[in-house]
């Protein structure tokens, strides 16, 4: 049996034509006289026509041959029906065959992760972003851990501004893969949108190192402090720093410096005696986002000066004889000469002092200029009288 459109070869079995796809046109058997009389029914129909005599049809018109007995003619009746029963049931069963090759397509096209994908991407090239997302969706049922399905759909959503929708497929990717750059590059976008900056914060705490460049506009480092923490005998200076020219704010006394910080312009001195000084700091960049906090204690604890030497240490003298202090840089000696104590509004030491004639009581102090803290008072006996010991001895006697 042939093709009828192509004249290939066909199977026994065959359905469909291998070569041009039509369905087979099956044609039973039958003789030149029911082809003649078929053809005549047909007619008949098609024309909707009357008898010979001109009255309406009522059903099938045979030829009368006078030749055939009337059995015979009721033999080929049935032959005629049977044939035409054959050739309904063949229709149906094709039409049925179709009908089940049909949805097994369907079916086959319904659970093919492949075929979804391939008609989303066709619906996005188009424009269609709602059956592009349709499409996505029905992939993710049939492949429900497919990474780059859920990076396309996301982003779709952010094009649709569907962000809460992005963010749910974003964040179950970096959940299994801390090294994926296009989820975490979705996530700081999404983020950024939202000035949410302590999520990216915290997102950036999660990601792998081979990421953390994506992090360098969003993460604060800490300000630098020149000194570290403790405790000083000396005045101190603290210069505080920060990266990529970012802003700092400090606090001398522990408060907050986020909400009452002063702005850092100048090193900080850290020179009153006998107090703590707790600097907080933090650093701020042009997207306001802020470092940690930093924080440092320093006390500064300068001793008073030491007891002031004194050159000579008092003494019974008979000729002119000066008197030497010795003054510790940064520190000033005052001094008196009558016992009382002397303060910052005595005489001022600058070079040895004589002694002055008679008998007198020294008294001195030294005073740290930066911190104004005094020495004890230093006291000595001082006996002056420019005579001759000699002649003063032999009027004696």
């Amino acid at each position: 049996m042939k093709c009828i459109y192509c004249g290939e070869e066909l199977g026994d079995n065959s359905v469909f034509c291998s070569k041009c796809g039509k369905a087979v046109q099956i044609v039973p058997d039958y003789n030149m006289y029911d082809d003649d009389y078929l053809k005549q029914v047909l007619a008949e129909e098609n024309l909707g026509s009357v008898t010979h005599n001109g009255s309406p049809k009522t059903g099938l018109q045979k030829p009368k041959d006078p030749q055939m007995s009337e059995e015979k003619q009721k033999e080929q009746k049935k032959k005629q029906l049977k044939i035409l029963a054959s050739v309904a049931g063949i229709v149906c069963v094709l039409i049925f065959a179709l009908l089940i090759l049909g949805a097994a397509i369907r079916t086959n096209h319904a659970n093919s992760f492949d075929y979804q994908v391939e008609l989303a991407q066709k619906a996005y090239d188009k424009g269609d972003l709602e059956k592009a997302v349709e499409y996505y969706q029905n992939a993710l049922v049939i492949d429900k851990n497919n990474v780059e399905v859920r990076l396309a759909l996301a982003e779709i959503y952010v094009e649709q501004k569907e962000y809460d929708e992005a963010l749910v497929l974003y964040q179950e990717v970096v959940k299994n893969d801390k090294k994926n750059r296009d989820a975490f590059g979705g996530l700081i976008a999404i983020y950024e949108k939202q000035e949410n900056y302590d999520a990216i914060v915290s997102l950036a705490e999660v990601a792998d190192e081979s990421l953390k460049d994506l992090f360098g506009d969003y993460i604060v480092m800490t300000p630098s402090f020149s000194l570290e923490e403790g405790t000083f005998d000396t005045p101190q200076t603290l210069l505080l720093s920060a990266d990529n020219g970012n802003h700092i704010f400090y606090t001398l006394d522990g408060s907050d410096p986020v909400s009452r910080g002063i702005a850092y312009s100048a090193p900080i001195e850290l020179k009153e005696n006998n107090r703590n000084y707790q600097i907080k700091a933090v650093c701020m960049n042009d997207k306001q986002i802020y470092s940690e906090v930093i924080s440092k204690t320093y006390r500064i604890e300068i001793p008073a000066p030491d007891l002031p030497i004194v050159t000579p240490d008092g003494g019974d003298f008979g000729v002119e004889t000066t008197v030497t202090i010795t003054v510790p840089d940064g520190c000033t000696a005052y001094y008196t000469w009558d016992g009382s104590t002397p303060t910052a509004y005595s005489s001022h030491y600058s070079q040895p002092i004589t002694i002055p004639e008679g008998n007198n009581i020294l008294s001195v102090i030294i005073i740290d200029n930066s911190t104004g803290l005094s020495s004890d008072i230093y006291k000595g006996m001082f006996i002056y009288y420019p005579e001759n010991y000699e002649d003063a001895a032999e009027n004696e006697e």
